[in-house]
């Protein structure tokens, strides 16, 4: 007799090879978050990314310069949204005539949103980037 787990081969990848990390790495430029990717049933769960960023120092090196890029993609948008401060119009309709509205209470409680959010982002994105077990792992002459 057979178990019906024995006769299902197993779909998700569990070693690494170049494709799959690449593959995780574009995604997460992308904006997908690891939780997203690991749902993939082509691609590896969770504690296999772990592993095998733990094991592997050339993927580990490409998944923590995705996450330096994106944390650089934030900060740049973070100075578009400061620098386009004084830019930032409304138009709206009074009646038969399009008025331009600055609202600059408004919009600097925007802005103010927009840059915390980004900041955030960014944060988590910096201290989130390596596992803490591996941040400090020996390198390997």
């Amino acid at each position: 007799m057979t178990t019906e787990k024995e006769n299902k081969p197993s779909l998700r990848p569990v070693d690494y090879t170049l494709e799959i990390g690449s593959t995780i790495c574009d995604r997460l430029f992308d904006g997908e978050t690891l939780s997203e990717i690991s749902r993939d049933p082509a691609m590896p769960d969770k504690p296999t990314v772990m592993r095998l960023l733990a094991q592997y120092p050339t993927f580990l090196d490409e998944y923590v310069f995705t996450y330096q890029l994106l944390a650089e993609v934030l900060a740049a948008e973070a100075v578009s949204v400061a620098d386009n401060a004084d830019t930032e119009r409304r138009k709206r309709v009074t009646g038969a005539k399009i008025v331009t509205v600055s609202g600059r209470e408004q919009f600097a409680r925007r802005r103010r949103l927009r840059l915390a959010h980004r900041h955030r982002v960014a944060d988590r994105l910096i201290r989130k980037t390596v596992p803490r077990a591996l941040r400090n792992r020996k390198e390997v002459s």
